[in-house]
């Protein structure tokens, strides 16, 4: 092994900078995880020398509770990484169960560092610049040829042929050892100032409500409590309160229309809540305790607002996608900046000097006067969406979220995890430029809230899940289906005989016997199938996923295989696809996202390849062909979620007489009728209407249910018409995470 310097490693056209901690192939930068970097930089190390898995995993992930899917996850992204091939291998050779060998010949090269050591031969002779200190190495290299000493010492001077006395070669020998102290405490003093500090880590886990119900967002804390936002539900009153501690939750009462809490200011006596009324946007300042109000600014829809560290200031993003500055008295608002998409999560630094953001799924940085504007993490990890940033009070950490993917406006939330920026920085000390990851496990993390002291992240964890669930009518109970498994979007065969599902969180297709038995995996991630449906003769199943463009669909075969974009050259979003009951044709909506209801409804006929527009389909989305092929259904409206009808044979639209925001409207099976859910109001649940007219009839009660799914919620109908959902089994809490540095 080599010593405890810093080294760039080149093989082929590879150059690995391991104080930079990059790898650069071809001249390009790219992107590794750091667990996986570990791994490389081991290997390099001891170049055609097998290193052992246990070894590998000691190193790298230390006394972490880890398998070794682990190690084999990242050998695999090294080689994914590197063109390598596992069966012809260039560069890293797997020795069956035993553990790995660096194959290729590496070439070394020390960066600069304070370590006069040389290191290991590897391939041949090891390019090392070493970093001298003055006059410190001409003595210890005296100490050791005393003839060259004798020259050092008196340079510049006539020396005598005989040897000096005693007394001359006792004060020669003190300033030599007197030198070589001087020059260990001057490395050691470096080396102390410039070495690693260590890691923050979480070292408990601890949560501080129990309630279950859905968690908007944490707003902040004032050193003994955590202010919170409800989801809006039964409850009108969106706005909590829970002790550092736990314990019980109280509500926090904002004599204010659609009042969400935004932050706390420094002293904790403050709340800055956000207010909508009739469209209609306000900002407030509310005391606590009492609740008395203080309106700052109105005509705007307010996304985030954060109080400056001293409380003198508030910065906001409104609607227009700008950054605003308004001083904590109500005046001087102004325009701050314009950095363009929508600015959200805004932060303050402790000291107030700068300011933080995100946006477009990137972290952004700039001084509070508005200049500088810049990201924080150019290129690091491009696919993967940062969000939500807070600074800890002592500005030494600026912990994040780190989420799987980047994000979509569908409500399918991706996996998130914490990580940590460390900016502790010194005089010999570079702050660090990779982040750290803090937690890692089934939890999904959402904005993290450092506590006053610093000691602890509050942060709101979700652990996801459901299951399936069908209404049992004689008992009028709802009872597990198929098992009770965790699968949403289930859909049936047109013979009866084949169920296909998509598991939820996972979002992988599988298609299975009616009764849920022998299951087949169809795909695997990063591909998240939605609302999957049967070819009539069983043969296929079509289905739209996101890409980095928007909503496709695609299609694949119901035994397997690789699943194929249905129109790769068509512009624009390809949502809902659905067969036509002859199979002849697939009808689907232009929406690219969730939110976006610009769209129109378009059928796609197999046998001609022409994509024509449904006339009078503006506006409209989720397409759904009646059984006996004469009419298509849509949804219309995002803020009543209407129904239309179109009848193929009359070519007219009919209004179905539904009030309310329909989710998940199904056909029945002889095409009368149309059921749907309404999941908001005093009365949730199920109800169908009949398409010739008449009022919607409830179905089923859905009251006290709690939904989940990739799109908030799934409700659909077995072949016998009976309803079927997804209910939320998971967990839904704040936590506080306990912090070490040790």
């Amino acid at each position: 092994m080599m010593g405890s310097k810093s080294f760039t490693f080149r093989f082929a056209d590879v150059e690995v900078r391991e104080r930079e901690f990059s790898l650069i192939k071809g001249g390009e930068v790219l992107p590794v995880e750091p667990k996986a970097f570990r791994v490389l930089l081991i290997l390099l190390r001891n170049p055609r020398k097998l290193i052992t898995k246990e070894e590998l995993l000691n190193a790298v992930w230390g006394d972490a509770s880890v398998t070794e899917n682990s190690l084999a996850r990242s050998i695999a992204l090294l080689r994914r990484l590197l063109g390598d091939d596992i069966r012809n291998p260039s560069y890293i050779e797997t020795v069956a169960t035993v553990g790995y060998r660096f194959v290729s010949k590496v070439e070394v090269s020390e960066e600069a560092s304070g370590n006069l050591e040389y290191a290991d031969s590897l391939n041949g002779p090891v390019n090392i610049d070493v970093l001298r200190v003055t006059g410190i190495q001409d003595v210890a290299g005296a100490a050791a040829h005393p003839v060259t000493q004798i020259g050092f010492l008196t340079e510049g001077q006539t020396v005598p042929a005989r040897a000096p006395s005693g007394t001359a070669r006792k004060s020669r020998l003190l300033l030599l050892a007197t030198a070589v102290v001087v020059a260990i405490s001057i490395t050691g003093a470096i080396w102390y100032l410039r070495r690693p500090l260590p890691r923050p880590r979480v070292v408990e886990y601890t949560p501080i409500t129990h309630k279950g119900r859905r968690i908007i967002n944490i707003a902040g804390t004032d050193g003994s409590r955590v202010y919170f936002n409800w989801a809006y539900g039964p409850d009108p009153q969106p706005n909590a309160e829970v002790a550092i501690s736990g314990g019980e939750i109280a509500p926090v009462q904002v004599a204010l229309p659609l009042a969400l809490i935004k932050d706390v200011s420094p002293d904790g006596s403050t709340l800055l809540v956000s207010s909508q009324d009739g469209g209609q946007g306000s900002l407030w300042k509310v005391e606590v305790p009492g609740g008395s109000l203080r309106r700052l600014l109105t005509g705007t829809l307010i996304a985030s607002a954060a109080w400056s560290p001293d409380g003198k200031s508030v910065v906001y993003s409104p609607a227009n996608g700008d950054l605003d500055i308004i001083r904590s008295d109500g005046t001087g608002n102004r325009k701050l900046a314009s950095p363009g998409g929508y600015p959200d999560w805004l932060s303050w630094s402790p000291d107030g000097s700068r300011i933080r953001f995100s946006s477009d799924n990137r972290l952004w940085e700039m001084s509070s006067d508005g200049s500088g504007l810049h990201q924080l993490l150019p290129g690091w990890r491009p696919m993967f969406s940062q969000c939500c940033g807070r600074w800890t009070p002592d500005g030494k950490f600026f912990v994040f979220l780190l989420r799987d993917g980047l994000s979509n406006n569908y409500g399918q939330v991706p996996r998130s995890q914490l990580w940590v920026l460390d900016e502790r920085s010194g005089l010999f000390r570079r702050t660090p430029t990779e982040p750290v990851q803090l937690t890692s496990g089934p939890i999904r993390w959402n904005n993290p809230i450092p506590s006053k002291d610093g000691t602890m992240i509050f942060a709101h964890g979700v652990i996801e899940r459901g299951e399936l669930i069908r209404y049992d009518a004689q008992s009028r109970q709802f009872q597990p289906y198929l098992g009770g498994i965790s699968a949403e979007f289930v859909t049936f065969s047109s013979d009866g005989r084949s169920v296909a599902y998509v598991t939820y969180p996972e979002g992988i297709l599988w298609r299975a016997n009616r009764d849920g038995s022998h299951p087949i995996q169809l795909t695997e991630a990063p591909l998240f199938p939605m609302i999957p449906r049967w070819s009539p003769d069983g043969s296929q199943i079509v289905f739209c996923s996101y890409d980095s463009k928007g909503l496709k669909a695609y299609v694949m075969s119901s035994q397997g295989g690789t699943p194929q974009l249905l129109l790769p050259d068509e512009l624009g979003g390809q949502s809902d696809p659905g067969w036509s009951p002859d199979g002849g044709k697939i009808v689907f909506s232009t929406l690219e996202s969730v939110g976006n209801f610009n769209s129109v409804l378009k059928v796609f006929d197999l046998g001609t390849h022409r994509v024509t527009t449904l006339s009078g389909s503006e506006g409209m989305w989720s397409p759904r062909w009646s059984p006996n092929g004469r009419f298509i259904s849509g949804l219309h409206d995002g803020s009543s979620g209407g129904i239309k009808i179109f009848d193929l044979e009359t070519q007219r639209w009919s209004q179905l007489q539904i009030k309310g925001e329909c989710n998940w409207h199904t056909w029945s099976s002889d095409s009368q009728f149309i059921y749907c859910s309404l999941l908001l109001g005093d009365h949730p649940g199920m109800f169908r209407a009949r398409i010739l007219g008449g009022d919607p009839e409830r179905v089923v009660d859905l009251k006290g249910l709690r939904f989940t799914g990739a799109l908030q919620s799934w409700e659909g109908l077995d072949p016998s018409g009976t309803p079927i959902l997804l209910r939320d089994m998971g967990t839904d809490d704040i936590y506080a995470l306990t912090l070490d540095e040790k």
